[in-house]
């Protein structure tokens, strides 16, 4: 079963104790930010707590890759196309409610929307591994895919889980973050991620220097050598969308209404009006409390 999918593989409900043990104290560290619905830690690291009949998991993915050309500021390539946890969503129920009226069973989607541990319930359904910068990496794929996650109340047979990490020695994401958000233990101090402090962070004003960013980053995937022979997605609905035509005093200048408009449909809303004017002053190193409208 792909139905367009890239990867598929299915796995059992246990979360590994080493896996607990990191997130407990990751979220002990404080390393999470003011993601505060991350300290849900029972249903995170108990899939029972979410769904008390769940008996299998099954985990998909999705190349979105596509080719970029930057000008005077970068949006993370994801977010350049429709939402995809709108699209997957959509594909997915679609394709589940068809198998569950044949072969009688229940399910749950999940689209990085949910308290579920997609990258390590992809791990353990045989579709690659952790990477240093922890992101989900596919031998074929590399880490431009997104995940997606089914749990069913029927017992499946798991596949074989990804055992190898081929990052080696290898710390060339490590290096090139410019904000050391990159931790030991394939963890990220979300507090000093480009990508949480252009999209979940609600201070008036962003902590950390950086350059370009206004939405998302793409640094670490950029300097990973899995990545660089990444392929095209074949999904119409991830290909690029033309919103890097505008200059950052444009997008700087852009009324509500007007945001709303050309952003219609694309992860960047995530964001909202007010972040990611902040974001682009952030950038351009103008005070957001000076700057008037």
């Amino acid at each position: 079963m792909k139905n367009g999918f890239d990867l598929v593989g299915i796995t059992d409900i246990e979360i590994p104790e080493k896996i607990r043990n990191s997130f407990i104290n990751w979220i002990k560290n404080n390393h999470h930010g003011e993601m505060k619905y991350m300290e849900n830690m029972e249903k995170r690291l108990n899939l029972k707590a979410i769904w008390e009949d769940v008996k299998s998991v099954i985990v998909v993915a999705k190349n979105y890759y596509k080719k970029v050309q930057y000008k005077n500021y970068k949006i993370s390539i994801y977010a350049l196309s429709k939402d995809y946890h709108k699209v997957i969503k959509k594909k997915l129920i679609k394709i589940f409610r068809e198998f569950s009226r044949k072969y009688s069973f229940n399910f749950k989607v999940y689209v990085d929307s949910g308290p579920v541990l997609e990258k390590v319930l992809a791990q353990k359904a045989g579709l690659g591994w952790q990477g240093k910068n922890s992101l989900l990496i596919n031998p074929k794929f590399g880490s431009y895919i997104f995940l997606a996650v089914i749990l069913v109340d029927i017992e499946l047979k798991p596949d074989k889980p990804f055992l190898y990490d081929y990052c080696g020695k290898c710390n060339k994401c490590i290096k090139s973050c410019p904000t050391g958000a990159i931790l030991e233990n394939r963890t990220i101090d979300a507090k000093k991620c480009i990508s949480y402090l252009t999209i979940e962070y609600k201070g008036e004003n962003i902590p950390i220097p950086y350059k370009d960013w206004i939405f998302g980053c793409d640094i670490c995937q950029i300097a990973c050598p899995w990545n660089t022979k990444a392929k095209e997605t074949d999904w119409e609905e991830f290909k690029k969308l033309e919103v890097l035509e505008y200059s950052l005093y444009e997008l700087l200048k852009l009324k509500k209404e007007e945001y709303d408009r050309i952003f219609q449909g694309m992860p960047i809303k995530r964001a909202n009006f007010e972040r990611f004017k902040r974001n682009i002053l952030h950038i351009m190193e103008i005070d957001p409390s000076s700057y008037k409208h």
